[in-house]
Order: C-alpha cells, then structure tokens, then sequence
C-alpha cells in the first residue's frame, strides 16, 4: 500500500463546485453535493498508485463544548467531518494508515471526529465523549489522545 493524499482545491469565491466526481465506489449522497465557496471545509482525495481509495472532508470549525467531558482544543481542533474507504477497498487498514497521514500533515492540530463507528474510533485509541444533554440523540465524541497529536 502507497497512499498519496491529494487536497483538492476550492475555486476562488462566490463559485459553486462539486469536490469529487461520481463514483459507484463512494456514497453519492456523501460527495456528490455542491459547496459554496468559501467553506470551512477541506476536502482530500486518497489514491493508492493510480486508484482512488477513499475520500475525506474536514472542518476548521468544530462545535464540541456541548459534549461532556472534552478538553479545549479551540482552533486546535481540526473535525474529519467524513472519511469513506472505496466499497472495493474495506477492510484492508486503509482507514487507520489515512488516520496516521492526517495526523502527519497536521501535527499542530487535534483530530476529531463525530461518528457512530465505535469499533474504528476505539481501534485507533481515540477517545469518546457522549453529549452532555442528549447522549441518545447525539452522535459521540471521538478525540485523538494528546500523545498521538
């Protein structure tokens, strides 16, 4: 396995732009929406050689003081708002080597993550925060530990 990670890059202001083509791979309702620029969201293509594995978006803002317990992080706090492994290419520690890209590219920074998938997040030895007011109702918490930022 050889991932590249390719930011793809929002058009200059005002423009309307689709951050990634149409792929059986990916979940369309996921990646084929439109976005205004500008946004604070940045949006990564994965590629292993010639071949698109997965997809990631990330926020620069992360509202998190509502979940019980967390740390603050302010503008440390990057979220991975989505991250998708190509439907061919599960199950092969794609997701945890893109975890470890994206703590390298953004050392300054602490990853976080709002998502039902447990398992991966525990995996990764993440963090999880339950929402203070509704942990039923909210997604939880997964913050990257300190000692891995």
């Amino acid at each position: 396995m050889n991932l590249t990670l390719i930011e793809k890059r929002q058009p200059d202001k005002g423009r309307f732009w689709l951050s990634f083509g149409e792929s059986d791979e990916f979940r369309a309702s996921w990646w084929n929406k439109g976005v205004q620029a500008p946004s604070s969201s940045s949006w990564f293509e994965v590629r292993d050689g010639d071949l698109e594995v997965a997809r990631i978006e990330l926020d620069d803002v992360v509202p998190i003081e509502e979940w019980a317990g967390v740390p603050r992080l302010g503008r440390i706090a990057l979220e991975i708002q989505l991250i998708e492994v190509a439907a061919s290419q599960r199950h092969q520690g794609i997701g945890t080597e893109i975890i470890r890209m994206l703590a390298a590219e953004f050392p300054d920074r602490r990853l976080v993550a709002f998502s039902e998938t447990d398992r991966f997040w525990a995996s990764l030895g993440w963090d999880r925060h339950d929402h203070a007011g509704e942990p039923e109702r909210r997604r939880a918490l997964y913050i990257q530990p300190a000692s891995n930022a």
